[in-house]
């Protein structure tokens, strides 16, 4: 008798294409999916940080651009790349909806084609300062990557795309999620804002059976009730 391959370990990852510090949490994550391979499946969902459609006050975009210059100081080669000019060159984006709704449509053409229009989108957006909410520059990257465009369009159009990403939020928010990102491991493990690579890791492998316990990161690292 074939003996039954351990259930992978799920991790869900709430994230924001307009976030610099989500940007940089998936160039960590990426090492552990390498690292972990098929014993951890990963998911990807929307968290929209600005849902209304409205221009951010003077004040958000101050806000805003401070955060991109703290994540600017992490220690990753790319970091040093983040721009404040998404914030503060005069077109910022109104609402986050318009992205993740794009990262949604793209999801529809398998995982790796959400993956490179999520890349290009956080490049174009937090490296060159572009409006990534605006159709045209979202239909423009998505063809780059290379999306069957008629129904990248038809996804992207709909409102139940829209409806979906806003449900998503009310179900995070309902669990604990308060900002991205934030990762919910094995549905009982809930750690919030960027972490240290080996912070990441030393949940994962708890969660697997293999470490006793994680170490206390304070009130940003709590159980999913």
């Amino acid at each position: 008798m074939r003996a039954l391959l351990p259930k992978p370990l799920q991790i869900t990852v709430y994230q924001d294409v307009l976030c610099a510090w989500c940007y940089l949490a998936d160039l960590r994550l990426d090492t552990l999916r390498h690292e972990f391979g098929d014993a951890v499946r990963w998911r990807v969902r929307p968290y929209p940080l600005r849902i209304q459609d409205t221009l951010p006050t003077e004040r958000e975009l101050r806000g805003l651009s401070e955060e991109v210059q703290r994540a600017k100081g992490e220690p990753e080669t790319l970091a040093r790349q983040l721009s404040t000019d998404l914030w503060l060159a005069g077109d910022p984006p109104r609402s986050s909806l318009p992205g993740l709704a794009a990262l949604e449509a793209a999801r529809l053409q398998g995982p790796q084609a959400r993956v490179f229009l999520a890349r290009a989108m956080q490049r174009a957006a937090l490296e060159q300062g572009v409006n990534v909410s605006r159709t045209d520059v979202v239909f423009e990257l998505a063809s780059r990557v290379g999306l069957s465009m008629n129904d990248f369009s038809a996804a992207y159009h709909s409102e139940e795309t829209r409806r979906l990403i806003l449900d998503e939020h009310r179900l995070a928010a309902s669990r604990g999620v308060r900002g991205v990102p934030t990762l919910v491991i094995g549905g009982r493990w809930m750690v919030c804002g960027l972490r240290d690579v080996s912070e990441y890791r030393e949940h994962i492998l708890t969660c697997l059976g293999k470490l006793a316990a994680p170490r206390s990161g304070g009130s940003s690292e709590r159980l999913v009730h």
